[in-house]
């Protein structure tokens, strides 16, 4: 029977192993789950501004309707651990006056436990398990969990820094970093047919000029989301400038490209964005450009520029091909 000294010995050589940020987050949650013989573990980091917990793993079922909600620091169990870096561990997690609960939650919670992970002497998330049985933790699960905790922080760390540099603060795409490392300009690895999309936000002047520039934030990070929500899996988003954004799209020729970003627009344009003044609507302009052989990125990313400003002449709201 293998003990919880090896469990832990092979989450931290696989670990070792480079892994993104993405396999790292679901080897710990994975790893959290069996070491503890739970159903459900999570784990939670801060966002650039470091006032929100954003889930960003787990492992079981979710317990909550909409488990991406956050929690703000100092807010329910994982917000308290956050907050004072502190572990916790509750035999009746619902019972204890710090629980926040959540509309949507399915079932009883039970026993909970929850570490901080700590980057040097800064939390920059916590990692939790929950068991439907009550006093179901004991000493020892909460020990195994600091360890754990203790042995992924670096990996994490260093895994979160390293993608910071390639993802845009603000909207969580690529920035041009990591376009050059994900579509190097001598690309040849990307598989062909390969296009792409330059899509802009129309008038978006005018929404920082009326509402202000947090409210243009908010928007920029709304339309980022849905443009992402619209596209294959494998397909990757760019903020390219200030409101614009490229899209890169493997295996999709102009047609089919032309498709997703018909997509993208039409999930942007769809509804209201739901801001703290009032709801806004906006559109995007796209210019759709399918790389000829031997083109280079830029050559191809400059012709659906062109096309992108194209639909701009044309009316805005609307898709256009490149030449």
């Amino acid at each position: 029977m293998t003990t919880h000294i090896e469990k832990l010995t092979e989450i931290a050589r696989q670990l070792h192993g480079r892994l993104p940020l993405t396999e790292i987050l679901q080897t710990v949650t994975d790893g959290a789950a069996d070491v503890l013989g739970v159903p459900h573990t999570s784990l939670r980091l801060f966002e650039p501004s470091r006032t929100r917990l954003i889930a960003v793993c787990r492992a079981g079922a979710t317990l909550h309707q909409n488990p991406i909600t956050p929690f703000q620091l100092g807010e329910g169990l994982v917000g308290w651990i956050a907050q004072r870096c502190l572990p916790l561990r509750l035999e009746d997690a619902e019972s204890d006056p710090r629980f926040a609960p959540r509309p949507g939650m399915k079932g009883h919670m039970g026993s909970f436990v929850g570490v901080p992970l700590m980057a040097g002497a800064q939390c920059m998330g916590v990692l939790s398990a929950v068991h439907p049985d009550n006093a179901f933790f004991s000493d020892e699960d909460e020990q195994l969990l600091v360890l754990l905790a203790t042995i992924a922080a670096p990996h994490i760390e260093i895994a979160r820094l390293s993608r910071l540099m390639r993802v845009d603060s603000l909207t969580g795409t690529l920035n041009r970093r990591g376009l050059h490392e994900s579509f190097p300009d001598d690309s040849e690895t990307l598989l062909e047919p390969l296009s792409v999309v330059m899509l802009d936000i129309d008038h978006f002047k005018q929404v920082n000029d009326e509402f202000g520039h947090a409210v243009g934030d908010e928007v920029l990070r709304v339309v980022s989301e849905r443009i992402a929500l619209s596209l294959r899996v494998g397909d990757g988003v760019v903020r390219y400038g200030g409101d614009e954004f490229l899209l890169i799209l493997p295996e999709a020729d102009k047609n089919a490209s032309a498709r997703i970003a018909d997509r993208a627009r039409l999930a942007v344009c769809d509804e209201p964005i739901v801001t703290a003044d009032t709801p806004i609507s906006v559109t995007v302009s796209a210019g759709v450009a399918q790389r000829c052989s031997s083109e280079s990125r830029d050559d191809v990313i400059k012709r659906s520029d062109c096309a992108m400003y194209a639909a701009k002449r044309a009316g805005r709201n609307r898709i256009e091909l490149a030449d």
